[in-house]
Order: structure tokens, then sequence, then C-alpha cells
């Protein structure tokens, strides 16, 4: 784990082009394999971007989740999530830009371990999710940026309970600047 946040810091030192996005996300839905229904909001900053080509783009950003349930119990926790996120772009258009998102292994600090019905081993998870966005022109720009997403948070079986909490649906609205 340390070499992961030694080549991250490393890239970050070596590369000089900031991201500067900022999201607001909300959404929910059933939680698979459960009875109940999960509900988020949180905001998002990513504030690197490495340009492989202008197909390829992987931000880095940090990430605040607050996940609610309808539970009787443990209705409740907040996420802080650091986040790589590559974007992968079909084609250039001149009025904005679609594109496919993934964030995959996003180390995340869980403030409680249990969501309903929903036990993790420990405080520590990672953030997964997958969508679907466009960088909207706005004032001459690809300045807005519309996300829909499926989010997870899970510690990939590295501590024995696993119960992935997830949100089907997430919409993210932000700004590029």
């Amino acid at each position: 784990m340390k070499q992961v946040f030694f080549v991250l810091a490393l890239l970050l030192l070596c590369q000089s082009t900031s991201a500067n996005e900022l999201l607001l996300s909300a959404g929910g839905g059933p939680q698979p394999d459960s009875d109940q229904r999960n509900r988020t909001y949180g905001i998002d900053y990513s504030f690197k971007k490495f340009e492989k080509s202008h197909r390829q783009h992987i931000h880095l950003g940090v990430s605040y989740t607050k996940v609610k349930t309808d539970t009787d119990e443990h209705r409740s926790f907040y996420a802080i999530s650091i986040y790589p996120q590559l974007n992968l772009y079909p084609r250039r258009q001149s009025w904005g830009q679609p594109y496919f998102f993934v964030r995959a292994l996003g180390p995340s600090y869980i403030s409680s371990n249990q969501l309903g019905d929903r036990h993790q081993d420990n405080h520590f998870a990672f953030q997964a999710q997958v969508g679907y966005a466009a960088r909207i022109d706005w004032q001459g720009r690809e300045d807005l940026v519309l996300m829909v997403s499926w989010k997870h948070f899970s510690n990939a079986n590295i501590f024995s309970d696993n119960d992935g909490i997830d949100m089907p649906f997430v919409v993210n609205v932000g700004l590029n600047f």
C-alpha cells in the first residue's frame, strides 16, 4: 500500500495539469440482497488531471459522501475518500463531450462499520463508482459536468465482514473551472 501512495505522490509532483472540478451528488435506491433502501448526498473535488490522450483522462480527487438508510438501527454514516477516476471519451465533439467514467479502489474512511443490515469489518473501505457523464458547453467552454452512476463501498474482501453498501442511482452536477 505504501508503494501505491508513493507512486501517486510522484505522479502528482511530475504533472502540472490541475482538474479543478467541483461536483455535488445525490441519489439512492434499493440495496441489493437486502430489504433496505439507501440514500446519499455528497461533494467531490477533482484536483489533478492527467491527459493520456484526448480519449483518456485520469483524475485524482477527494470525496465526502453521506449515506442514510430506512432501517430502525444504524441509519447513517459518512465516508471520506481519495479516488482515482478514469474518463474514457468516445470522440471529440464541439458542443460538449460525453464520456464513460470509473472510480475504483478509492481508499475511504467510513464513520460506522454498519449501515442497516450491512456490515463492514472496520472503518476502512474502498469507494467504487461507475457511470456515464457529459461535459456541456456553458459560457463558451465545457464547464458544466453532469454524471449518472452507481456508487459502492466495500473493503474488497480484505477483511472478513464485507457486505457491500450500494447506491444504484447517483446524479452528480458540477462545474469544471
